[in-house]
């Protein structure tokens, strides 16, 4: 494949590096200087320091011979005249736009082509819905849904108390009465795809796949059992905070704006339930009065939090969870972890760079979901080969959980799963035929029409695009 990508800020460098790894071939396109020259340093591809909504500079790029065109600037307008000059002069390349203002993002553009425009994708309409994932799930751990729906991945850090420490997997699988999986220890700086004898220490972040229900027993074992949020406090009523909150709430004005019932309906309604108490924090006068207008049954409260006392005055000994979207990492990382000193339940934090949720892992957070990770992961799913449904990065992106559907032209069709040679460290990890959802097992004949679900090393996507396309 060969994708250009308009824009070599963090997205784009985290999207162009990632598949650079999986040995894709990657042309960018930035237009500051200072930045395409750092990104020329770092990065082993074509980089052109030009306009992109400059047709010579995309052809510099290579954009008659893109299979993909991602644009993924700050600015809206020159993502989507750029997808719309790549598609008006050229056949191939699938167009995939960055845009963050609703007014463009959440109307019928995503139903009708505009300007060409094949795919358009909002970061804070991905994180928003990562967060409320998280909130459905009692904000335990991270979540990875997959198309089934039957199965679901959560992470699980070990402590002193665990039924885990210092025992066998397969000791442990024994005495439960349901099939659970433990796909990879995260230890340290590595990570190890465990067999039956492999023991587990304290601080292992381990990555298990079972049904809903069988994983709400190993967290209950775990002595964190499923929390139904009562009071919660949101700290930061920006556009992430807002797009949270509608799905938090059940108390929409009626009057609200056609656009305002079109944004809602696009996130979670399991979690939205009467009778939840949400505090809402922010210290913009005019965002937090737009605010108070929009959630009157919630409490609004114009303040910083990094001022001495605030947190304290909100009495959060009282509250079951914190969620901090603000536009400061540092700061939603600090002010959940201050929280959960206070007593606080469950902490959400939004960061941006996903080294972070290493830092927030080693801070004891509950959940910390990467702003930049969630729009990374929406694009490959489109650009991808295979039939890809759901990506999910692990261990900082070296590590991905991916899910596909095989179709007839498929190499694996036909042959049991042992005698398919997968790439070094690839595990798969239980497939949907029909209304079954199977754990994977070596003598299972691979079929049309099957979605499987694997754990994957980065740079063995390539390969097994091959042999999932044929």
């Amino acid at each position: 494949m060969y994708i250009v990508i308009l824009g070599a800020g963090r997205i784009g460098y985290q999207l162009a590096r990632q598949l650079i790894d999986e040995g894709k071939n990657v042309a960018l396109i930035e237009n500051d200087k200072e930045v395409a020259r750092d990104v020329l340093a770092r990065l082993d591809c074509l980089v052109v320091n030009d306009n992109g909504t400059s047709l010579e500079a995309l052809k510099k790029a290579g954009i008659q011979k893109a299979d993909a065109f991602v644009s993924v600037t700050d600015f809206d307008e020159v993502n989507m005249i750029a997808c719309g000059l790549v598609s008006s002069e050229f056949e191939k390349p699938v167009t995939i736009a960055r845009v963050k203002n609703v007014d463009y993002s959440r109307t019928k553009l995503l139903t009708y082509p505009f300007l060409g425009i094949d795919y358009i994708i909002n970061p804070e309409i991905e994180a928003a819905k990562a967060i409320l994932r998280a909130v459905e799930n009692g904000a335990r751990s991270d979540v990875m849904l997959f198309d089934n729906k039957t199965f679901q991945i959560r992470d699980l850090v070990v402590k002193e108390d665990s039924l885990f420490l210092g025992r066998p997997l397969q000791d442990i699988r024994r005495e439960m009465d349901f099939e659970f999986l433990v796909a990879v220890i995260l230890r340290d700086d590595f990570y190890l795809i465990p067999t039956g004898t492999t023991t587990f220490q304290v601080n292992d972040k381990i990555y298990v796949l079972s049904t809903k229900r069988g994983l709400d027993r190993i967290f209950e074992r775990e002595n964190r059992d499923h929390r139904d949020f009562e009071k919660i406090v949101l700290v930061g009523g920006g556009t992430v905070g807002t797009y949270v909150a509608d799905g938090l709430v059940a108390d929409i004005r009626e009057e609200s704006s056609l656009l305002d019932k079109v944004k809602s309906a696009l996130l979670p309604k399991a979690i939205r339930r009467k009778g939840r108490s949400l505090h809402i924090i922010d210290r913009d006068y005019d965002r937090c009065k737009a605010l108070a207008e929009r959630y009157p049954g919630a409490l609004v409260t114009c303040d910083d939090v990094t001022d001495e006392g605030v947190l304290e005055q909100v009495k959060l000994r009282n509250s079951d969870l914190i969620i901090t979207t603000t536009s400061s990492q540092e700061l939603n990382v600090m002010t959940a972890v201050y929280a959960k000193t206070l007593g606080v339940g469950g902490a959400i934090s939004l960061v941006t760079r996903r080294n972070y949720r290493h830092i927030a892992h080693r801070l004891n957070l509950d959940v910390t979901i990467s702003r930049n990770s969630t729009m990374v992961n929406s694009i490959l799913k489109i650009i991808r080969h295979g039939n890809i449904k759901n990506v999910h990065a692990i261990s900082e992106g070296t590590l991905e959980v991916i899910e596909f559907s095989l179709d007839k032209a498929s190499a694996v069709i036909g042959k049991p799963l042992r005698d398919i040679r997968l790439p070094k460290n690839t595990l798969v990890l239980f497939l949907t035929r029909g209304e079954e959802t199977i754990f994977a097992r070596g003598d299972m004949v691979l079929d049309r029409n099957d979605h499987v679900v694997l754990l994957t090393e980065r740079d063995s996507i390539q390969q097994l695009e091959k042999m999932i396309v044929g």
